[in-house]
């Protein structure tokens, strides 16, 4: 199920608020509060890993916070992950390359 290689948009930038102990997404004339799991997911998108490669990565992450055998199946970690990615996409935050897009 790859789609492509998501990457978070120019016009967005990730922070972390010290001060409210929350993960931000800077925009333009917007700022969006973020949890964790999203966070952490949107740091991974550097157009480099693929949405198959996020989800590795967030579970293996998952895998040394918690106990290995708790973890959710691989197939609906990645379908989840996609179906956020997909909704970022949509609001303009993300933006997926293939591999035409990227630079080598």
């Amino acid at each position: 199920m790859t789609i492509g290689f998501p990457k978070l948009a120019q016009k967005g930038r990730l922070k972390f608020d010290k001060v409210r102990e929350k993960h931000l997404l800077l925009l333009p004339e917007k700022v969006v509060v973020l949890n964790e799991t999203a966070a952490s997911i949107l740091g991974l998108c550097d157009g480099n890993a693929s949405i198959y490669t996020i989800t590795e990565k967030m579970r293996n992450t998952l895998g040394v916070e918690n106990n290995k055998n708790e973890l959710p199946e691989f197939e609906v970690m990645q379908q989840d992950i996609t179906e956020f990615l997909l909704k970022m996409v949509d609001e303009g935050w993300v933006v997926m390359q293939n591999d035409r897009d990227k630079e080598t």
